[in-house]
C-alpha cells in the first residue's frame, strides 16, 4: 500500500498541462483509430467527476528527426479535453527507441484492450521493413498472423516461439518464397474455412513439408474430395499423418 502510494505521489509531481493542442502529436499508423462514442463518454466523465488521469506521453526525436511531444495512451481522453476545451494534463515517460516504445505502447493498451499479433505487426510496420512485408501479405491473404510468420519463416517458427518473435521486434522474413508459399496456402486455406484451428497450422506444417514436390491442382482436388473429414477432425495427431497420405501424397 505505501509503494502504491509513492507511485501515486510520484506520477502527481510529474503531471504537467497545456492548453496548446497543437503541441500533442500521434503516432499515425500505431494509434488505434479513435472511436466517436468512446470519445463522448470521456465526455459524459469528464463532466460527472472530472479528470482522473492524465495522458500519457513520449517526447522523441526518432520517428522523424524532430524533437515532438507523442501521446503513447489517453487519445480518447485527449480529444474529450479538446472537445471541452480544457487542459490537457499529462505526464512524459522515457524511451530509448522505437522498439522500446513499441512495447510500451502494448503495455499501456493491453490494460483496456490486449493488443493483437496484427497490432504489433502493424506498429513495427512503420520503420522494419520485415514486417511491413508480413502486413502486406496480411492484406492480400486472409490468413493469421502468425500462421503467415510460419510462411516467411519457412516452418522455423512455432506457434509459441513465433509469437514472441513477432512481439519482440526481431521478426526478419527469412524465406525467399513467402510470397508464393503465402499464394499457395491460401487457396488450401479458403476451401479449409472452419476447420479446427490446430488443425489448420498441422495442414500448414505438412504444407511447408511438401512444398516443391507436390501436385498443387491435384492437392487441391483431393482437398476437395476430403474437406468434409478435414473440417470434422479434431485430434492433431490423426489429422497430419492424413493430410500428407491423403491431400499431399507424402510418403514416409
Amino acid at each position: 500500500m505505501k509503494n502504491e502510494l509513492k507511485d501515486a505521489l510520484a506520477l502527481l509531481k510529474k503531471i504537467k498541462f497545456s492548453k496548446n493542442y497543437n503541441r500533442f502529436h500521434t503516432l499515425d499508423g500505431i494509434n488505434r483509430i479513435p472511436d466517436s462514442k468512446h470519445i463522448q463518454k470521456m465526455v459524459a466523465s469528464i463532466r460527472a467527476m472530472g479528470v482522473i488521469r492524465p495522458v500519457i506521453c513520449v517526447q522523441v526525436r526518432f520517428m522523424d528527426g524532430t524533437n515532438k511531444l507523442y501521446i503513447v495512451d489517453g487519445q480518447h481522453l485527449f480529444k474529450a479535453l479538446c472537445a471541452e476545451g480544457l487542459e490537457i494534463p499529462y505526464v512524459i515517460i522515457e524511451t530509448p527507441n522505437k522498439i522500446d516504445l513499441v512495447h510500451k505502447m502494448a503495455m499501456l493498451n493491453n490494460s483496456s484492450k490486449p493488443w493483437t499479433l496484427l497490432n504489433y505487426v502493424n506498429a513495427f510496420k512503420m520503420y522494419i521493413p520485415d514486417y511491413n512485408q508480413l502486413f502486406e501479405l496480411r492484406e492480400m491473404y486472409d490468413i493469421e498472423p502468425l500462421m503467415l510468420a510460419t510462411i516467411c519463416t519457412r516452418g522455423n517458427s512455432s506457434v509459441v516461439s513465433g509469437s514472441q518473435l513477432l512481439k519482440s521486434g526481431k521478426f526478419k522474413v527469412t524465406n525467399p518464397e513467402a510470397q508464393g508459399m503465402a499464394k499457395a496456402f491460401n487457396d488450401f486455406f479458403l476451401k479449409i474455412g472452419r476447420a479446427d484451428r490446430w488443425v489448420k497450422k498441422q495442414f500448414l506444417q505438412v504444407f511447408i513439408r511438401a512444398w516443391g514436390t507436390y501436385d498443387h491442382k491435384k492437392s487441391l482436388a483431393n482437398l476437395d474430395k476430403h474437406i468434409k473429414t478435414i473440417k470434422a477432425m479434431s485430434d492433431t495427431s490423426s489429422a497430419e499423418e492424413f493430410i500428407s497420405a491423403n491431400i499431399f501424397n507424402l510418403t514416409k
